[in-house]
C-alpha cells in the first residue's frame, strides 16, 4: 500500500491479520520522512486485541473527522494506553460498530481521559477532575481541562461513529452505515 495517510497505516495494521496476508508493507510519507513500514510486523507486536482497535485509538485521540484533546497528542495518550491497559476492552468494543456505547465502557473511556490530564488523579469522575484541576492555584488553565462529560460522551459517539461503524467496515465492499444524524 502507498499512502501518506495516517489512517490508511492504522487500518492496514489494523486488518492484516484479518484479511489473512503473511506480510503487508506500507509504503509511508514524502521526502526524507518516506519509508517501508511492515504492518504485519507491527500489528503482531501490538498483539491481536490492541493491533485491531487501533482504529477507534486512533479516532478518539483525533483524526480527520474527530477532534482531538486539546494538548493532548497522540504520544501522550499512547503512553496512557501503555499504563491503562483495560481502554483495549473498550476500544474493541468500540470498534465493533455498536450502536450504543455500554456504561463499562464509558467509565473506562472516562478514566482513560483523566490520566491523559492528570496521571496521579484517583478520581473515576470527568466532572470532578475539572473541578480539581481547576482549583489547583496557578497549575493548570481553563483551556488544558479535561471536556466535560456531556462534551466526553459526544466526542465518544462522534469517535465510535469513525472507528467502529466507518473503519469498521472499511474491508467490505458495501458498507452499512447508520444515518450519521440520527446515530447516538
Amino acid at each position: 500500500i502507498r499512502t501518506v495517510d495516517t489512517d490508511i497505516l492504522v487500518l492496514a495494521i489494523a486488518y492484516v491479520e484479518r484479511i489473512g496476508v503473511e506480510e503487508l508493507w506500507v509504503a509511508f510519507g514524502t521526502g526524507k520522512g518516506f519509508c517501508y513500514l511492515p504492518a504485519h510486523e507491527i500489528a503482531c507486536a501490538l498483539g491481536s486485541s490492541k493491533a485491531a482497535s487501533l482504529p477507534m485509538f486512533h479516532a478518539f485521540t483525533g483524526c480527520d473527522t474527530v477532534s482531538a484533546f486539546a494538548g493532548k497528542g497522540k504520544k501522550t495518550m499512547w503512553a496512557i494506553w501503555r499504563v491503562y491497559p483495560e481502554i483495549t476492552e473498550a476500544f474493541v468494543d468500540l470498534c465493533s460498530g455498536t450502536d450504543v456505547i455500554s456504561t463499562e465502557a464509558t467509565s473506562l473511556i472516562e478514566r482513560f481521559v483523566i490520566l491523559g490530564y492528570d496521571r496521579t488523579s484517583q478520581l473515576k469522575d470527568v466532572n470532578e477532575v475539572r473541578k480539581d484541576l481547576f482549583t489547583r492555584k496557578g497549575r493548570f488553565k481553563y483551556d488544558s481541562l479535561p471536556p466535560t462529560k456531556a462534551a466526553l460522551t459526544e466526542h465518544a459517539t462522534r469517535a465510535t461513529y469513525q472507528g467502529g461503524h466507518v473503519w469498521g467496515q472499511s474491508i467490505r465492499s458495501q458498507m452499512k452505515l447508520p444515518d450519521p444524524a440520527a446515530w447516538g
